[in-house]
């Protein structure tokens, strides 16, 4: 099959014939319709020994089932419409039976290359880490479900009260979905802010009440919008100095919550932490009721996620378009379509 590899940093993918991918017990195949770029895709890349060359990332995947494995519910079908988390289980542990292989011990990921990934035209899942997608949701949107449970996930780990206030530090696919589900979730009041103001629409039109450019006073412009300052400060970056800046954006005794994790030493003044006694959390993945979530809200047209899509590329423009997302850019998610 075709796919996108990895030969090592400072080096764009490549496009190379590789072997397809067979399922094992409790794994199928699927044929990738589509997979967007993300940010960790990006960062592993860049980090040496982070990766081995000949790797195939993506781990915002949908597809086609087209193989089952033994031992899979007969609940599935050769032909269904497949969205599935980026990693597979044991199946028989007690975070695989609960729906959460993330945590599995001998859980193997898409998105480091452990199990081949969405940048190839097939790839394994784990058929408990899987949900069908119904006809109604596009494919287009079924690729958006692994970061839109991203938001998710986050959302419910903050727990945040009925009419909270929220701002939200960056506006990449993370922060959007963040916006999704403060909104859809009660939240009274969402401002964004972002080095550039090139989705401040697309916050606008997720559920967002204000986009705030980060060269203004961030905390006197949420204040004049929401009367107050915010419950939490998501921090969606990922880069170094955007946590310690979120800790003192946040209020005395207010969340700061990392939906995004900084792949280097990242210091924070931890007397900033205690002289407001603030709450720092973190919020990894999802499972799959997040997952189920996702696909049932964009099933009933809850919201238009797709607004986030600035282009789709095949195999002869990926790497090109890979690459230019180093640097800063219009682009907010682009996905590669193997069939194009």
């Amino acid at each position: 099959m075709k796919a996108a590899v990895f030969r090592g940093v400072g080096q764009a993918l490549n496009i190379d014939e590789v072997d397809r991918p067979r399922p094992g017990p409790g794994e199928m195949l699927i044929r990738v319709h589509a997979c967007g770029i993300c940010g960790t895709d990006l960062h592993l890349t860049e980090d040496e020994g982070a990766l081995r060359a000949g790797v195939v990332l993506g781990h915002e995947f949908c597809g086609e089932v087209v193989e089952i494995g033994a031992g899979v519910d007969d609940s599935w079908r050769l032909g269904d419409r497949a969205v599935s988390m980026p990693f597979i289980g044991c199946g028989a542990c007690a975070t695989c039976l609960a729906g959460e292989p993330i945590w599995c011990r001998r859980m193997r990921g898409h998105f480091n290359g452990q199990v081949s990934g969405g940048f190839g035209e097939f790839t394994t899942i784990g058929a408990l880490g899987s949900v069908k997608v119904p006809s109604a949701v596009t494919w287009d949107e079924a690729a958006l479900i692994e970061p839109l449970a991203v938001g998710l996930h986050g959302v419910k780990r903050a727990r945040l009260p009925a009419g909270a206030d929220v701002l939200i530090v960056g506006a990449g696919p993370v922060g959007l979905g963040a916006v999704i589900w403060a909104r859809a979730l009660g939240a009274r009041r969402i401002a964004v802010t972002a080095r550039s103001n090139r989705a401040a629409a697309m916050a606008l039109e997720l559920g967002a009440d204000e986009f705030i450019p980060s060269d203004v006073d961030v905390r006197k412009g949420f204040r004049a919008m929401a009367g107050r300052p915010p419950d939490a400060v998501f921090e969606c970056v990922g880069a170094p100095g955007v946590l310690d800046y979120c800790m003192n954006l946040a209020p005395p005794r207010g969340l700061v919550l990392a939906l995004a994790g900084c792949t280097r030493p990242d210091p924070i003044l931890g007397a900033t932490g205690l002289n407001k006694e603030l709450t720092i959390s973190w919020a990894l993945g999802y499972d799959i009721g997040d997952f189920r979530l996702a696909v049932d809200a964009a099933e009933r047209k809850l919201f238009d996620p797709t607004v986030m899509i600035t282009d789709r590329v095949g195999y002869d423009d990926f790497p090109g378009a890979f690459e230019a997302l180093r640097q800063r850019t219009h682009q907010c998610k682009v996905l590669l379509t193997p069939g194009a």
